[in-house]
């Protein structure tokens, strides 16, 4: 069977255009702003006090910013609040000494989108040019040790606003800030160290100072741009859906916000860079970033931690400089709307980059983005353990912020010694590394030394050599220690893995134990992006020489479509330690993004999830392989129960080539399979039986036949037969009315649900039935049969789920000549035949033995068909796929 209809590579409907983009961000930055106002702000006027921390300038100075921006957006009301008549309201509000550096430039900018001094009352001239002026940060550049290296940038852009605001020629400091921030962007790799004194800070503020210095392109001349094109291409693929830059100080949701700017300036500057695929990051990017703003409050100070000096004193404010950048965007993609995005599925294709930051060859990063794993490893030197030598990956790998380094061997020492100036700080390879050396999928890091976080002056002298590599899904590491004095560690070493609220992982070491700590709701034991809810951690004995390997491994993601369905309980509950199972939902607009975080789809039935039309059928499947998302279809039928048609065939052929693996629940239901459709030459095949469903039977232990004949109305006899499951075609139940009705015995009586295709004689003796049957029912029911016919047609059938049905709840099973039958039940039924006079004889003849046999025969049958067994081989086909695809 084939068919001409093809997965298209890429859903066509996930692409955007720059404009559309812009569009976007100003109508969810509008909707955040009202829902500021509704629950923070009413009448856009901010609180004097915000969970017990005063509401400062800072903060009043963003909101105007952020007003100020959305008229030049288009937008002039929030909430019914005239926003032209807010601003000169705020700024009466203002201390203008209180006002420096950030926000100075902000009021600047924020009066002259308004069109100058002349645009406010003539009292509120002073008050804004005082607040513009940002004296100590001017002050403070002549100290670079004491000042960041992009203030440089913030007091160029005061200065010009000033000295627009005033009219006034040009500041006589302008053109040495300029020189000075010029330089900035002249470095061959285009990164820009931004640590102060010996840190050396590759971090979140190279392309932040990039963006700060926009409004200055036009003075700073080529080097800006050719510098950005560079650290763009660097990003493209060094970015992860937590940010572009993972790993310092400000990131988490400023680093999401900065990956949406520098989308929208590589599109609207036209830069050097792949301008498609970062506007599918930054539209992929805000989808994840609307989330953190509950209330249109940021939430990423709520099980999660800030940087220290982003602190909950400053949420509000934090809340509207990313609105602020949010805008930005908006205004440089407006630039150039026409750009057409990549599909969505390109924002974080599979990569491997490795980056020197400068000619020193010790500052650099290794990143590695597959569709199981993905991380940067820097080896920078900064101040915290932000800055520490260990892989990062939101929702994965994630180091609590400023807190205990992680996926470091460590030392902690027992206590602090003030006399011989020692503290109790963590121990961790000092400094930078003495070498860095990349190969495919594994980088090897020397370090020379351990020393407190920010700190290069080794306190333990020794040596650390560390190989990190990629094994399929999995990150391996092997670590070589040397310690000069083994026996004069001041504490513990130990190495400390945490696992992220979103992503659980399975952590091995092959000479230590093991240890699983619950951190759940510590403070101290959160990420950028949340909670770290368990750590893992070994301790490793000291001596002169240490070696050992540790290996993370994510746990398997799987979506089924059929989740919470008895046969997906029976089959995932086992697995429950191993395997993140969940709903694939529906193929709906969020599917791409709900798959990015799957690693397989297990499919059960088609029809159920992505329908009997084929091209829909195409337009799911082309989602899935633009996700790289694994496909394992567990293939229960031949064809829908119902929608017995060509198109539902051509869904199921669709399927068919697509599947990675496909699992059949026996040899003659894989080889009616494999004559049926022609699968894809990838797709691997394998016999996998069917459990019982004897734990549901468990549920109605309790309950006898008398209990469920009263309940039914059903009136005791000698011999109680029964056809489960709802009338299908494959099964002949005319056959076993006719042969009810011909049997002499007037002992017997049958309960059947039929369909309007069986003629139903008039016989007392069979109670035909209609409709659903409540589950529950169902269960019950099977207390009351002797036995249960399973009329079935020797084709068309890959399996029937009755027959675990009768395994699970001991009923004996009189059954068809069906070789499916012989594969299954090993003999263990009480076979009849294929004929009304078969089946009629069979009945006849049946005796108490008979069905004796058969009950004890099935019960000794079910460790064949254990759920355990079955999950344990259903999880191997799972990996297996799911490495097909890392």
């Amino acid at each position: 069977m084939s068919m001409d209809l093809r997965f298209p590579e890429h859903p066509l409907a996930e692409a955007t255009t720059a404009g559309a983009l812009a569009d976007r961000l100003v109508a969810a930055t509008t909707q955040k702003m009202t829902e500021f106002e509704q629950s923070t702000a009413p009448g856009l006027e901010l609180p004097g006090l915000y969970a017990g921390h005063a509401v400062l300038d800072d903060t009043t100075a963003d909101l105007m910013y952020v007003l100020g921006l959305l008229i030049e957006c288009g937008v002039d009301k929030v909430a019914g609040c005239d926003l032209q008549s807010r601003i000169p309201t705020l700024i009466a509000s203002l201390n203008p000494a209180a006002i420096e550096g950030f926000y100075s430039y902000r009021v600047g900018e924020t009066v002259l989108r308004l069109g100058g001094l002349d645009a406010l009352p003539a009292e509120l001239h002073d008050t804004v040019l005082d607040a513009v002026q940002s004296k100590e940060i001017i002050a403070r550049l002549n100290d670079t040790d004491a000042i960041p290296p992009n203030f440089a940038v913030v007091a160029t852009r005061c200065l010009r606003a000033l000295a627009r605001l005033r009219g006034d020629d040009e500041p006589a400091e302008l053109p040495g800030l300029l020189d000075r921030v010029r330089s900035m962007f002249t470095s061959p790799t285009g990164w820009l160290n931004d640590g102060m004194g010996a840190w050396v800070h590759y971090d979140i503020y190279t392309p932040d100072m990039y963006l700060f210095a926009e409004p200055l392109v036009d003075e700073l001349g080529p080097e800006w741009a050719s510098g950005l094109s560079k650290v763009l291409v660097d990003l493209d693929e060094v970015a992860l859906p937590g940010g572009s830059i993972v790993w310092g100080r400000s990131i988490g949701a400023l680093g999401m916000a900065i990956t949406i700017e520098l989308a929208a300036i590589a599109t609207g500057r036209d830069l050097n860079a792949p301008q498609d695929r970062w506007l599918a990051r930054a539209d992929t990017t805000l989808d994840d970033l609307l989330e953190w703003f509950p209330s249109g409050v940021i939430a990423a100070h709520q099980n999660r931690a800030t940087m220290f000096y982003r602190g909950p004193a400053r949420r509000l404010q934090m809340t509207l400089d990313i609105y602020g950048k949010l805008l930005l965007s908006a205004l440089e993609l407006r630039r150039r709307p026409e750009v057409v995005s990549a599909p969505s599925t390109d924002a974080f294709l599979p990569a491997e980059r490795f980056i020197r930051f400068d000619d020193s060859e010790q500052a650099t990063v290794w990143s590695y983005r597959s569709k199981a794993l993905s991380f940067a490893l820097p080896t920078v030197f900064g101040f915290s353990a932000d800055y520490a030598p260990s892989p990062r990956g939101p929702g994965l790998l994630e180091q609590p912020t400023s807190g205990h380094p992680v996926m470091l061997p460590v030392i902690t020492p027992r206590a602090r010694d003030e006399a011989a100036g020692t503290s109790d700080a963590p121990l961790m390879p000092a400094g930078l590394p003495i070498s860095v050396e990349h190969t495919p999928g594994a980088v090897t890091i020397e370090h020379s030394g351990w020393a407190p976080a920010g700190s290069s002056d080794a306190v333990i002298t020794g040596a650390r050599t560390a190989t990190y590599r990629v094994e399929g899904r999995s990150l391996v590491v092997s670590e070589q220690l040397r310690f000069d004095d083994p026996d004069g560690l001041p504490g513990p070493l130990t190495l400390s893995i945490a696992e992220s609220a979103s992503q659980p992982i399975d952590v091995e070491m092959d000479t230590s134990r093991i240890q699983a700590i619950d951190t759940t709701g510590l403070a101290e034991w959160r990420s950028f992006w949340g909670e770290l809810p368990r750590v893992y951690q070994a301790e490793i004995q000291p001596a002169e020489s240490a070696d050992y390997t540790w290996k993370v491994t994510p746990r398997l993601r799987v979506a089924s479509t059929i989740h919470g369905h008895p046969y997906d309980r029976s089959l995932y509950d086992p697995l429950a330690d191993r395997v993140v199972a969940t709903g694939a939902g529906i193929p709906d607009d969020k599917l791409v993004r709900r798959l990015r975080d799957v690693d397989v789809l297990h499919m059960a039935w088609p029809e159920w999830w992505s329908g009997v039309n084929p091209e829909r059928t195409a337009e799911v499947l082309g989602q899935l392989k633009a996700t790289n998302t694994a496909i394992v279809w567990t293939q229960h039928n031949l064809l829908p129960h119902y929608f017995k048609t060509d198109e539902a065939a051509a869904s199921y052929q669709l399927w068919a080539e697509a599947a990675d693996a496909v699992i059949h629940h026996s040899e003659v239901g894989r080889e009616i399979a494999l004559a049926t459709y022609d699968y894809g030459d990838h797709t691997n095949h394998h016999v996998i039986p069917h459990g019982h469903w004897g734990r549901e039977y468990e549920t109605v232990a309790n309950i006898n036949r008398e209990f469920v004949e009263l309940g039914e109305g059903w009136a005791p006899c000698g011999l109680r037969m029964a056809v489960i499951g709802s009338p299908r075609v494959e099964k002949d139940l005319q056959l076993v009315v006719d042969a009810v009705a011909a049997c002499a015995r007037d002992d017997i009586q049958l309960v059947i649900r039929v369909d309007l295709s069986v003629a139903v004689p008039d016989d007392p003796r069979i109670i035909a039935e209609f409709g659903q049957l409540d589950f529950n029912q169902y269960l019950r029911r099977m207390k009351a049969f002797d036995a249960v016919i399973l009329p079935f047609a020797p084709s068309g059938m890959l399996t029937t789920g009755t027959a675990f049905d009768c395994i699970g709840a001991g009923v004996p099973a009189v059954t068809s000549n069906w070789d499916f039958f012989d594969e299954t039940f090993a003999g263990a039924d009480i076979r009849y035949g294929d004929t009304v006079e078969d089946l009629t004889r069979c009945l006849d003849n049946l005796s108490p033995e008979d069905l004796d046999r058969s009950r004890q025969a099935l019960i000794d049958l079910r460790p064949t068909f254990e759920w355990g067994p079955i999950a344990e081989q259903t999880l191997a086909v799972l990996e297996a796929a799911a490495l097909s695809k890392a």
